[in-house]
C-alpha cells in the first residue's frame, strides 16, 4: 500500500504515512487551528504549584494570590477569608488592635500632715510681731517728746537715742514681720492641703493660692479670707453642716482686723514720711501709735485663729479621718 502523503514509499496496513512523511509533519510550523486550540486550553501547571482561580486574571507580578471575587484585605488587617492557601514560611499578619478604654489616671493622694508645729511657730512669731509692735509705739512716742521740746530746746544724747530706738525697733519690726509672713504662709497652704482630706472638693480654689493668693493686689485682700472660711468648714466635725455649726465668726475678725491694721498702717507711714515740720511729725506720730496698737491687736487675733483652726484639724484628724504624718 503507497503512502498518501508522497504516493511513492509503500506503508504497513492500517497506517497512511510512511516514516518520512511522519518526520516532515513533526517539524511543520502550527497551523491556525493548531494555534485555535492552544489558546482555548490552559497550560499545564508544574507539579506542586497551587491550581488557579477559574476564570480571574493573573495578578500582577510581586502581587499575592487574588482571592475570587473579593477585594484585597487592608494592610495590617487578619488573613482573608478565601480560598487561598497561605504559602508556607510566610508569617502571619498580626490582627490589629481593638479599641481599649480610656482610664483617667488618679490625682494625687490627699495625706493628712500635721499643722501643730507650725501652728506654734506661727503663735510665738506673732508673738514676737505684737512684742515689735509695742517697741516701735515706745520710740515713736519718744520721738514725739522731743518735737514737742523743739521750742524749749532738747539735748544732743536725746535725739540720738530717739535716732536708735527708731532704728532698732524698725529692724526688729521687719526681721519679725518676714519670718512670720514665711512661716504663717506655709502653715496656711499645710491646712489648706489637709482640707482635700478632710472634705474633698470642699475648697474652690486650689492650694497653690494658699500662697500665690497673698500677693495679689487688691485681690489679696478677700482670697485668702475666702480659702480660710472653706478650710474652716472642712475642718469642723461635719463639714456639710450648716454655717451655725461651729461658725466661722473668728476667721471674719481676724480678717477684719488684718485689713484695717494693713491698711491704716500704709497711711500712716506715707503720712509721715511726707512731714515737714515739728507739728506734723506730731501728728504723724500719733497716727502711727494707732497703726501699732492695730497690729497688735491683728497679731493677738491671728494667735487665736491660728490656734483654733490648727486645734480643729488636729482633733478632727485623731477622731479617724485620714491619717497625721508628723513632721
Amino acid at each position: 500500500m503507497l503512502c498518501s502523503g508522497c504516493r511513492e514509499n509503500t506503508v504497513t496496513a492500517g497506517e497512511d504515512l510512511c516514516e518520512r512523511c511522519l518526520a516532515a509533519a513533526d517539524t511543520s510550523p502550527p497551523t491556525e487551528s493548531d494555534r485555535a486550540a492552544a489558546v482555548s486550553s490552559p497550560p499545564a501547571e508544574p507539579p506542586g504549584s497551587h491550581p488557579a482561580a477559574v476564570d480571574t486574571p493573573s495578578p500582577a507580578p510581586g502581587s499575592g494570590p487574588a482571592a475570587v471575587d473579593t477585594p484585597s484585605p487592608a494592610p495590617g488587617s487578619g488573613p482573608a477569608t478565601s480560598d487561598v492557601v497561605p504559602q508556607a514560611g510566610v508569617s502571619k499578619a498580626p490582627p490589629a488592635p481593638g479599641l481599649r478604654p480610656v482610664v483617667q489616671a488618679p490625682g494625687p493622694l490627699s495625706v493628712l500632715r500635721s499643722p501643730v508645729g507650725l501652728g506654734h511657730a506661727v503663735s510665738v512669731l506673732l508673738l514676737l510681731v505684737a512684742l515689735g509692735e509695742i517697741a516701735a509705739a515706745v520710740a515713736a512716742l519718744n520721738l514725739r517728746r522731743l518735737m514737742g521740746l523743739v521750742t524749749v530746746g532738747y539735748s544732743e544724747e536725746d535725739a540720738e537715742l530717739a535716732d536708735r530706738l527708731l532704728v532698732a525697733t524698725s529692724a526688729f519690726q521687719i526681721a519679725a514681720y518676714l519670718a512670720t509672713v514665711v512661716v504663717f504662709i506655709v502653715w496656711f497652704h499645710r491646712v489648706r492641703s489637709n482640707a482635700d482630706a478632710f472634705a474633698p472638693g470642699m475648697v474652690e480654689r486650689g492650694r497653690g493660692w494658699a500662697v500665690g493668693g497673698w500677693f495679689i493686689p487688691v485681690a489679696g485682700l478677700w482670697i485668702p479670707r475666702g480659702i480660710a472660711v472653706e478650710v474652716w468648714r472642712a475642718s469642723r466635725t461635719d463639714p456639710l453642716a450648716p454655717d451655725k455649726h461651729e461658725p466661722h465668726t473668728l476667721v471674719n475678725i481676724w480678717w477684719v482686723g488684718f485689713v484695717v491694721a494693713t491698711v491704716f498702717t500704709r497711711y500712716a507711714d506715707r503720712v509721715y514720711d511726707n512731714a515737714t515740720t515739728a507739728q506734723q511729725v506730731v501728728n504723724a506720730v500719733d497716727q502711727l501709735v494707732v497703726g501699732n496698737a492695730l497690729q497688735i491687736v491683728a497679731a493677738v487675733l491671728a494667735v487665736l485663729f491660728v490656734r483654733r483652726l490648727t486645734h480643729m484639724q488636729h482633733t478632727k484628724a485623731l477622731n479617724g479621718t485620714g491619717r497625721t504624718v508628723a513632721v
